[in-house]
């Protein structure tokens, strides 16, 4: 049942229609809820006096979205130790949470839409918790408004938009980039933090991941994440092209491939040169230990461009839409590509000091294991 499922909610077509359908029923229910009205206020630090317990809501499934939320619950226990937070995600991303000092993680599934018992027994659940506050990590969606509202916590907040008469606010309208909106929530609550994702790889699971390499990772392998979401997702023949012209260059690379783009693995596999390597499918934490090998991650705007980021890999992204532009990576050695050609694409990676200068690849690759945690 959940296989078939997975297959109909995956179709681009079932997917164009859930949004416009969704999008529907969000406009009636806003409209319903703006009666819920009240006096709204702007929270500050003051609303973490006498906390204990916490519980952050982001019930979304974009792994991206995951790792960007989880850079408040680092804040938190950096800056507030003595505040217990617990996380409500998805059970498709709970795994990106292991090892960040987390008490609980409730995981939201797909499922409760037909086994309705399930999202009951949650909420009961989140009720005997009785936290002190509960805060909306997200730009206001209706899952996360409900959970927020149905916990039982004493303090509610959220963003400032079309249902902030029903909480206390955060942050005074949108931020520019998506990168920014835990580190504006935290900073309104009186806490340091960055304007990144955040997850961590053990030393145990990058050690492990190394042994899937067919040459040594040690000066930095490139990495190609073939994947995407609607129209991020960029064609067979560019990904096709793309590894032809890393084969001419002569540089060492794994591809990579997403659930959806598995039925391409074939046709890559044809491509792939001596210097190349396709990857089977992993599990998220697989994955995650693999891209902390990868000294560029070569990736359209999808949620293994964010893990990147969060764990130090310099991002070549390929953008194929304007509001990619929100999510893009902001570093120092980040290259942004909008509507790539292939010989765009191979001349970044090649103008690259990272890439080019020996002693700069392995420099960059040993400083980066500061980033892993012991656990």
């Amino acid at each position: 049942m959940s296989n078939v499922l997975t297959k109909i909610r995956r179709h681009d077509g079932m997917r164009r229609l859930g949004k416009c359908l969704e999008k529907m029923a969000k406009t009636g229910l806003y409209r319903l809820l703006g009666v819920m009205s009240r006096t709204p206020r702007r929270a500050s630090s003051l609303a973490l006096v006498d906390v204990k317990r916490v519980l952050l809501v982001r019930p979304n499934f974009r792994l991206g979205n995951a790792v960007i939320g989880a850079r408040l619950a680092e804040a938190f226990s950096k800056n507030r130790p003595e505040i217990r937070i617990d996380y409500l995600g998805t059970d498709t991303t709970a795994q990106l949470f292991s090892g960040m000092g987390i008490s609980s993680y409730h995981a939201y599934s797909r499922t409760f839409s037909y086994r309705p018992w399930l999202f009951l027994r949650m909420i009961w659940e989140l009720r005997k918790e009785n936290y002190d506050l509960a805060i909306q990590v997200g730009e206001g969606s209706l899952t996360s408004w409900t959970f927020t509202h149905l916990c039982g916590a004493k303090k509610t907040l959220g963003q400032k938009g079309r249902l902030q008469n029903t909480y206390d606010w955060l942050i005074e309208g949108k931020t520019c980039h998506a990168y920014e909106l835990p580190s504006a929530i935290a900073h309104s609550l009186g806490l340091h933090c960055e304007s990144l994702p955040w997850m961590v790889v053990s030393e145990k699971e990058h050690a492990r991941a190394k042994e899937l390499f067919k040459h040594s990772p040690e000066g930095g392998v490139v990495g190609v994440f073939v994947g995407g979401h609607l129209d991020k997702r960029l064609p067979l023949n560019f990904w096709q092209a793309q590894i032809r012209e890393l084969n001419t260059i002569g540089e060492n690379y794994v591809v990579m491939v997403g659930p959806e783009e598995e039925h391409y693995r074939q046709h890559l596999e044809q491509c792939c040169g001596p210097q190349g390597q396709i990857l089977p499918l992993m599990p998220i934490r697989e994955f995650a230990a693999v891209l902390s090998h990868v000294i560029t991650l070569i990736t359209p705007d999808t949620g293994p461009m964010h893990m990147a980021t969060a764990l130090g890999v310099p991002v070549i992204a390929l953008l194929n839409t304007e509001k990619s532009c929100k999510f893009c990576p902001k570093g120092i050695a980040d290259k942004i590509i909008f509507r790539p050609r292939v010989e765009e694409v191979i001349s970044t990676l090649t103008q690259s000091p990272l890439i080019q200068l020996g002693w700069a690849r392995r420099q960059h690759m040993l400083n980066r294991r500061m980033l892993f945690c012991r656990f």
